[in-house]
Parts: structure tokens; C-alpha cells; sequence
């Protein structure tokens, strides 16, 4: 079936080339300028450098990276609102001021398909039946692995008032039946069923919260068919940056309680790995993304005695690993410039991401911390190149010496070791000194200006060799050492 598609519609697409000219020309200044911060770090210390650096990294970065995110989103609804205008035309007999043309209408995506091939349809269409698609369509792309990210996150957020819409219609639905019914719940699931709503809404509550927190981000997964709702969400953009970290949590991450905090987390890793990029290759202009994935029912405390859901078994890792294996290729099938990928994960996050990179999946770097086990006895059997996985362990971590699944990290032939200790790092090229504080326990690898951090900043940034290394073996390692022969 075609449609008969005609407006005047050459203002809009200049106007959108435009914008889109000037969001590449920002995020060109903020490379530009964040450069030159970097050089000043290298030459200068003070106070009044410290204060520059907290006016860059609070004020002026994010304000720049979210001017370039603005002028992205309003380019590409001058082009929905094109194509929706050529749509229109089809009405008035072909009297718009430009030509009308005939657009076939977009083909459905592929059932079951993998990223490649979700690239393939995605990449087959004319950007007027891309833009219906998302006009339309939008649930056919937002969760679609292999899909541009760009239009994932557009789908995703006009996706957000229309399910909210919808959740509160059940909601309201389940209290007049709740209301109407003498016994209330009592004879029905409907108690149970609106308290999965009200959760769902507080959900998308968080979500929103956290996309509206300063700075470029990306909505790249959104699903509430799930018992608990699953999200993605990217600092800096997926489609465009030179490098990109995933980071997959572990116990207890769901939406409402975890993605703010995690999403800060990943916002200030993402400045550090720029940072240290400036450092690493001052005249390269590289950008990194990074993403908090909470794409699985990571496993909850209080599952731990319920058979399939328990952080005691290997059933939701295994669940996490289906579905994490095919975001990653996505990244790869989405780009038409490969990204150095890096896969960030913790705790339980840390045997799920391990069993995903049984897989082929294109990622480059892999760092694993306060793990149980990455799922194998053996480094080899992840499809990372040798000598580009590492593992970093705090002291007090008791988590790190379970061995629960697979041995121990800490004694895989062929994982590297990143300290999580307090660390002086000498710049080789400018000379500049700087301190890194320890990360304890099994909470704090992400702690801005620690040690661990730097370490995942470094690799993220496509610097593993800046790592400080540091077995960080202790007396938990000693007890978990496998007897040789029974692996």
C-alpha cells in the first residue's frame, strides 16, 4: 500500500539540516573546550583551577551537552513534523506548493530478528517512512537491539506519556472494581494487580526524573511487560561517541530505588573517561557514552529462598545474559562506525555479564568488580581478546570471594587485576600528580574520585594501559582458592 505524500515541506528539512549543523558545532566547542581544560589541569594547580573545574564539570559541560541534545531532539521533530505535513497533503487533491510523491509505506520490523537484521530493515527504509515509523510506530523501535539510538530514544519518550496514560486508566479501573466489590481483594487478584500499576507508575516517574537531570541523555529501553519494569539509560549519545561503557547492576536494582543513583554514577564516569581521554590524546576530540542497563529482573533480597528468582541461582543470570547479548551487538549493528565497547558490571550484574560474553558480542574491554563468579572456570571462554578483561576487588568484599558462581576472580589465569586502593597517578606526559582515593567493601566502586573509578574511566576511554594495578588479594582470597584439579 502506498500513500500520497505532499507539502511544502523544504523549510522544515533546511531548518532540521540546520539545527542538526549547530548540535554538531556545540558538541565541537564542548570537545574543544574540555581539551583545554585538561591542558590547564596538566600545567596548572590551585584553588582557582579547582574552582574552573567545578564550573565546567556542574555548569558549563552539562549546559552544553544538553543545548546539543536539544538541538538534536528539535531537528528531528521539524522532521516528524515534515513528514507529517507531506502525510497530510495526501488530503488536498495534491494543491500543496511542492510536488506530491508517492511513499511506500513502511514494512513491519522482522519477527524475532536479530540486531543485524533489525539494522538491515531499519537502514532499508527512506528517512520520510523512518519518520512515520516513529510517528506511528514508535513501539516497533524503542526496545528493537540494531536500531538506530537516536530514533530508539525518540520512540522511547513519546512512548512515556501514552503508557502512562494507559497505567492510570488500569489504575482507576482496578479502584472502581476494588470499590464496587464487597469483599474487595479478597476473592480477586485485583489488589495485587493494582499495586503492580501504582509500581509501574512510580517507575515511570523515575525515569522521567532521571532524564531530566542536567546533561545529554538517551531512553534506549523501555518495557513494562515485565513483573518490574526495565529501563536503559545513556549519558551522552550511543549513536555518535567514540567509546561506550554499559554498566549491568546486580542484587536489588530496580527502577524506582537504583537508576537515579546508578545513572549520577555513570555521569560522572562519563566525565572522568573524557577527562582522561584529553589526557591520553590531547589533540582527539573523543567523546564516551555511557549506560545504566537494567534490562533483567536483576535478582531482589527477598527472592533468595524462591526457585528461579534467587541471587543463589544462576536461572536470572542466565535470563539477564539473553537479553544483554543482543544490546550489545546492537551497538555495533546500529553504528555505521564501530564504538570501542566496554562492559561494566557488579556483583550479581558481574555473572550475568560474564555469561553474555560467551556470546559474540562485540564488546572490547570487559571489567568485572565485587563478583561472585563471571559464570566460568575459565577466561578463555569469554569472547573478550586476550589480556582485555579485568577485575577489581576492594578489600572487605566479601561478595569477591564467594566463588559462587565459577572461581573466584581473583584467581582466573588471565583476568587482570585494577587496584580499588588508594593510589598516586603521575602523569607520564605533563607530569601533573593526582590521588585517587580506596573503595571498601562491596558498594563503593563507583565513588567519583576513586581509585576503581579511575580504573573503569581509563579503560572506558580506550586507555587500559594507564590502569593501576593491584591484585588486592586478602584473606577471603586465601579461603577461596580453588584445589587445583577440581576445575
Amino acid at each position: 500500500m502506498s500513500e500520497l505524500l505532499g507539502a511544502n515541506t523544504d523549510v522544515l528539512e533546511r531548518k532540521a539540516e540546520s539545527l542538526i549543523s549547530d548540535a554538531r558545532r556545540v558538541q565541537d566547542i564542548r570537545a574543544l573546550a574540555q581539551r583545554a581544560l585538561g591542558e590547564l589541569q596538566a600545567s596548572w594547580n590551585g584553588s582557582d583551577l579547582a574552582y574552573l573545574t567545578q564550573q565546567w564539570d556542574q555548569r558549563a559541560s552539562p549546559l552544553l551537552a544538553g543545548a546539543s541534545a536539544s538541538l538534536d531532539t528539535c531537528a528531528a521533530r521539524l522532521r516528524a513534523q515534515s513528514a507529517a505535513q507531506r502525510v497530510s497533503s495526501s488530503g488536498d487533491g495534491g494543491t500543496s506548493h511542492t510536488a506530491s510523491v508517492f511513499v511506500k509505506a513502511p514494512a513491519s520490523p522482522p519477527r524475532h530478528g536479530s540486531p543485524a537484521d533489525n539494522a538491515t530493515w531499519w537502514t532499508s527504509m527512506t528517512a520520510l517512512q523512518q519518520q512515520q515509523v516513529l510517528r506511528q510506530h514508535p513501539g516497533w523501535i524503542g526496545n528493537r537491539d540494531g536500531v538506530d539510538f537516536t530514533a530508539r530514544d525518540l520512540a522511547n519518550q513519546a512512548l512515556l506519556p501514552l503508557e502512562r496514560a494507559r497505567l492510570i486508566a488500569e489504575r482507576d479501573r482496578l479502584r472502581a472494581d476494588l470499590a464496587d466489590n464487597w469483599f474487595g481483594g479478597d476473592l480477586t487478584n485485583d489488589d495485587a494487580a493494582l499495586d503492580l500499576v501504582n509500581d509501574k507508575l512510580t517507575s515511570l516517574d523515575a525515569i522521567e526524573a532521571t532524564m531530566r537531570l542536567p546533561g545529554e541523555r538517551q531512553l534506549l529501553l523501555l518495557d513494562l511487560g515485565e513483573e518490574r519494569p526495565q529501563a536503559a539509560i545513556a549519558n551522552g549519545n550511543v549513536q555518535t561517541a567514540t567509546n561506550v561503557a554499559v554498566f549491568v547492576p546486580g542484587l536489588g536494582s530496580v527502577l524506582t530505588h537504583s537508576l537515579k543513583g546508578y545513572d549520577i554514577e555513570m555521569n560522572h564516569l562519563q566525565k572522568r573517561a573524557e577527562s582522561e581521554s584529553v589526557r591520553a590524546h590531547p589533540t582527539l576530540a573523543e567523546t564516551t557514552a555511557t549506560v545504566t542497563w537494567i534490562g533483567y529482573q536483576a535478582p531482589l533480597l527477598g527472592d533468595t529462598l524462591t526457585l528461579g528468582k534467587s541471587v543463589a541461582g544462576i536461572e536470572v543470570a542466565r535470563k539477564g545474559a539473553a537479553q544483554l547479548t543482543p544490546f550489545l551487538q546492537g551497538v555495533g549493528a546500529a553504528r555505521d562506525h564501530d564504538a570501542h565497547l566496554t562492559l561494566l558490571s557488579h556483583s550479581y550484574g558481574s555473572t550475568t555479564a560474564g555469561l553474555a560474553l560467551q556470546q559474540d558480542t562485540g564488546v572490547d574491554d570487559a571489567v568485572f568488580f565485587g563478583s561472585p563468579g563471571v559464570g566460568t572456570n575459565h577466561v578463555r571462554d569469554l569472547n573478550v581478546a586476550p589480556g582485555r578483561s579485568d577485575y577489581i576487588e576492594a578489600r572487605g568484599d566479601v561478595v569477591g570471594d564467594l566463588g559462587r558462581f565459577g572461581v573466584d576472580p581473583s584467581h582466573l589465569s588471565g583476568m587482570g587485576h585494577a587496584s580499588a586502593r588508594e593510589a598516586t597517578v603521575v602523569d607520564l606526559l605533563s607530569g601533573e600528580v593526582r590521588h585517587f582515593t580506596e573503595s571498601t567493601g562491596h558498594s563503593e566502586y563507583l565513588l567519583d574520585d576513586s581509585t576503581s573509578q579511575y580504573n573503569m574511566s581509563v579503560v572506558a576511554a580506550g586507555v587500559p594501559d594507564r590502569q593501576v594495578c593491584d591484585p588486592g588479594k586478602g584473606l577471603g582470597d586465601v579461603l577461596s582458592f580453588p584445589i587445583p584439579g577440581t576445575y
